[in-house]
This record gives structure tokens, C-alpha cells and sequence, in this order.
């Protein structure tokens, strides 16, 4: 007879938060996270050098036609594997996932440099990009799972801030920094700009000392929508008491999901985990409607708008430059503001701002218009994704961190291509105007379920410099 214990789902709970070193000073004045987000914001800078590289060489190489299928061939495995990688985060932890997924894309990195440089081909791109897809999955959910041990509740409105902000500006300037290295040394100059920066987030990484988690199942208060729903626990997790179901002391940088269980029980697992709980069940969905709603229009829509009116590469660069400034604006306003109650319902004002934004590019008669137009969607868009990441953070349980980043990770990466697709599609049945308005609908539907679900209407977030909620 099998007296294994069954793997044990917690009930959908609040997450349990732990005490962190200097909780009280604000996220852009903790060194340990300033190290940490100079790291990622190099290696979102190397990642931008390579994909341009990736794409210019696929070209030169071929064709644009097989640019496009390089590109593509590189988030199959990310997209298939990213369930997976979660749990695997949970199990083991996400600092040394990062570190061991950084080393290998730099080791990667340095390879191709080595055989571009002999002779490149369009097998050795399809080879590195899957690698690379291969290691975003694991690398991606750690992410998601390491920010709450860098921060504390109170620290998470600014932090999560700080870090869009550090994004976009890498975003930003990653691209045009490929364009420029690309003539001097091609693909493999580009590549050992893309190691050096995994080196970079390696070595910050590294000096970083993320908090124990909490080795226990969530408290088993039921979440119904109710004030106990809203309120993170508040019960102080020291390193000594980390341990795991069975009450073996573990590693504070290891996860806290059981190793008995099987990865593919513990994926199953976590979705039942994240579809029992309501607030963080809502808070996923309605990120994946503004996400579908989104995406169309700002990476399809704004070359169709710009090809109608005849303002050709230019407009489009105008459009994205007034969303990207509108990006910066809305996270820089973040790092003041840092609302605490009632966050589904300035969730659902933001979306509602955004999707007059949208449907207002479609009809803007000069690109001045549809720069203001775009910038409004992308100030709207700032306070949006910190608190429905804030809420995510902050109500997760330390044992399904990886699981949950995975999952919402999937659904914004796995509705890219759809949502592009669809408006392609879209647009050139119905028209670009009524394709816009379509895609703004989906937007309006995530504002309607901000009001109309209770867990999400009245959710909020510890305050800044105070405790958090009494039980």
C-alpha cells in the first residue's frame, strides 16, 4: 500500500508575508533591491542587442520571412515549458535558478559569438534561440517569485514601480544600442555585449540575500470576498522556522514546495491553487483581458493608423515614442503614490482611461493627436500594472510563487501572437476604426469586473510605513 502523503493544496488563502531588514525605508533606497533591478534592467538591455542582432542576421542570412520564423521558433519552447518552470521554482528557489539560467544564456552567448564568427548560419540562430527560449522558462517565473523576497508589502507599490520604470528605459535604449553595434561587429560583437550583461545580472544577483521563505501551507482562512479576503497575513517569518511539509529545516534561498510530488502534480496543483482563489483567480483574468485588448493595437494597430493617414515610419515612432513616455510618467507616479484601499476600483478607472486612449488613436487626425492619445494609454497603464502585480505579490502564498508567475506569465506572453493575429485579421475585415473599438471593448469588460467582483473591488495593499492589517 502507498503511504506517501498526497500532495496537500493549500486553501485560498492570504499569502503569509515576512519580516524584511529596513521594511520601513522606501524600495528605491534599499541597496540590496537597487543592486538587484541595476542587474535586470543591464540584462533587459543585452536581451534587446540580441534580438535585434538575432533578427537583422536572420535577414542578411535569408530572408524576412525567415526572421519571422526565428523569432517565433524562440517562444516555443519559453510558452511550453513555462508551467513547468514554475513549479521547478518553487521546489528549488528563485535566486539560484536566475544565477544558473543567467550562466548559461552568457555561456550560450559566448558560443555562438565563437561560431558566428567562423561561419554563421541560420541553423546556429534556430539553435540558440530555442536554447534561449529553453532558458527563459525557468528563468521568467523565478523572476516573478524572487521581487516579494526582496521587498516587503509595504515596500511593493514603489518597488514594483522602480522596476517598469527601469524596463522601459531599458527597452528604450536596448534597441538603438543593437542598431549601433551591428555595423561595427555584426552578430558576434552582439553577443558578447548579451554575455557581458548576463555576467553583470550574475554578479548582482549574487550579492543579494533574498528572505526566507515560508516553508508552511497558506493559512486556512477562506477567501469569499469578505474583509478576511483582503488582509495579508501578518504573522512575522523568521529564518529558523523555514521548514518543509515534513519538518526538515531547509534552505532559506530553496523553495518551499514538496519534493515527494511529481513536477507535473505540482503544475496541476498550482492551477487549482490560483483557480480556487478568488481575488487572485480575478486579478489574473482581468490582466489577461487588458493584455488581449492591448496588445492589437499598440504592436498592429499603430502601423495600420500610421499607413491610413500617410505618416509612414515616422508616425509610428511618434506614437510609440508618446507611449513610452506615457509609461515612464505613470510608474514615475507611482513611486509617489502608492494607493492602499480599494484598488480594483482605481484599477477599473485606469482601464477605462485606456480604453478611450485607444479608440482615440484610431480616429486622431494628426500625429500630435494620436501622440497624446497614445501617451494618456500609456500613463493609465503605469499605476494599472503595479497594483495588479502589487495584489498578486502580496496575496500569493511563498509555496505557489513560481507557479502563479508562471501562469500569468503564459497568459501575457501566450496572447501575443493571437491578439496580433486576430488584429491583423480584424482590421481587414471590419476596418481599422471598428477593429480598435473591438479591441478597447475587451478593456471596458476588465474595468466592469474591477467593480462587479467584490475580492477585486475592495481588495488593497499594506500601507507604507505601517503595519499591515490586524487579522
Amino acid at each position: 500500500m502507498n503511504t506517501t502523503a498526497p500532495t496537500r493544496t493549500p486553501a485560498p488563502a492570504d499569502a503569509p508575508t515576512r519580516q524584511h531588514p529596513a521594511a520601513d525605508v522606501p524600495a528605491h533606497r534599499s541597496p540590496t533591491y537597487l543592486r538587484y533591478l541595476g542587474g535586470q534592467a543591464v540584462s533587459i538591455l543585452g536581451d534587446q542587442v540580441w534580438y535585434v542582432a538575432l533578427s537583422f542576421s536572420a535577414v542578411q542570412l535569408a530572408s524576412p520571412g525567415t526572421a519571422g520564423v526565428v523569432l517565433a521558433v524562440s517562444a516555443l519552447p519559453r510558452l511550453a515549458l513555462l508551467l513547468f518552470g514554475g513549479a521547478i521554482v518553487d521546489r528549488y528557489g528563485p535566486r539560484r535558478l536566475m544565477i544558473g539560467s543567467d550562466l548559461a544564456r552568457g555561456a550560450i552567448a559566448l558560443i555562438t559569438a565563437a561560431l558566428a564568427l567562423a561561419q554563421p548560419s541560420v541553423a546556429l540562430l534556430v539553435v540558440v534561440a530555442l536554447a534561449f527560449g529553453l532558458a527563459d522558462a525557468l528563468f521568467l517565473p523565478a523572476a516573478g517569485a524572487m521581487l516579494p523576497r526582496l521587498l516587503s508589502p509595504a515596500q511593493l507599490t514603489g518597488g514594483l514601480a522602480l522596476n517598469g520604470l527601469t524596463a522601459r528605459l531599458a527597452l528604450t535604449f536596448g534597441a538603438p544600442l543593437g542598431g549601433l553595434l551591428l555595423p561595427i561587429g555584426g552578430l558576434p560583437l552582439a553577443c558578447l555585449v548579451n554575455a557581458a550583461t548576463f555576467a553583470v545580472s550574475v554578479l548582482a544577483l549574487w550579492s543579494v540575500r533574498p528572505a526566507a521563505p515560508d516553508g508552511s501551507p497558506a493559512p486556512a482562512t477562506a477567501v469569499t470576498g469578505g474583509a478576511a479576503a483582503e488582509r495579508p497575513s501578518t504573522h512575522p517569518i523568521e529564518p529558523t522556522e523555514v521548514a518543509d511539509m515534513s519538518g526538515t529545516a531547509t534552505d532559506p534561498e530553496a523553495g518551499t514546495a514538496p519534493a515527494r510530488a511529481s513536477i507535473g502534480a505540482a503544475v496541476r496543483e498550482g492551477l487549482r491553487y490560483l483557480g480556487g482563489h478568488p481575488l487572485l483567480r480575478s486579478v489574473t483574468l482581468v490582466g489577461l483581458l487588458i493584455n488581449l485588448g492591448a496588445v492589437g493595437p499598440l504592436n498592429v494597430g499603430l502601423a495600420l493608423v500610421a499607413d491610413e493617414r500617410g505618416w509612414g515610419a515616422g508616425g509610428i515612432g511618434v506614437m510609440l515614442a508618446g507611449f513610452g513616455a506615457g509609461s515612464v510618467a505613470g510608474n514615475l507616479l507611482m513611486l509617489r503614490w502608492r494607493p492602499a484601499a480599494r484598488l480594483g476600483l482605481i484599477v477599473a478607472c485606469c482601464a477605462v482611461v485606456q480604453c478611450g486612449a485607444l479608440f482615440a488613436i484610431a480616429v486622431a487626425p494628426l500625429p500630435a493627436w494620436a501622440f497624446v492619445a497614445t501617451a494618456i494609454g500609456g500613463l493609465a497603464g503605469g499605476p494599472q500594472a503595479v497594483l495588479l502585480s502589487g495584489l498578486t505579490h502580496t496575496y500569493t502564498a511563498d509555496s505557489h510563487r513560481g507557479r502563479v508567475a508562471s501562469i500569468n506569465n503564459l497568459a501575457s506572453l501566450g496572447v501575443t501572437p493571437l491578439a496580433m493575429a486576430v488584429m491583423g485579421f480584424a482590421a481587414a475585415r471590419l476596418g481599422t476604426v471598428t477593429a480598435f473599438a473591438a479591441s478597447a471593448s475587451l478593456i471596458l469588460v476588465a474595468a466592469a469586473m474591477c467593480v462587479a467582483i467584490p475580492a477585486l473591488r475592495r481588495a488593497h495593499l499594506p500601507r507604507p510605513s505601517s503595519p499591515a492589517p490586524a487579522r
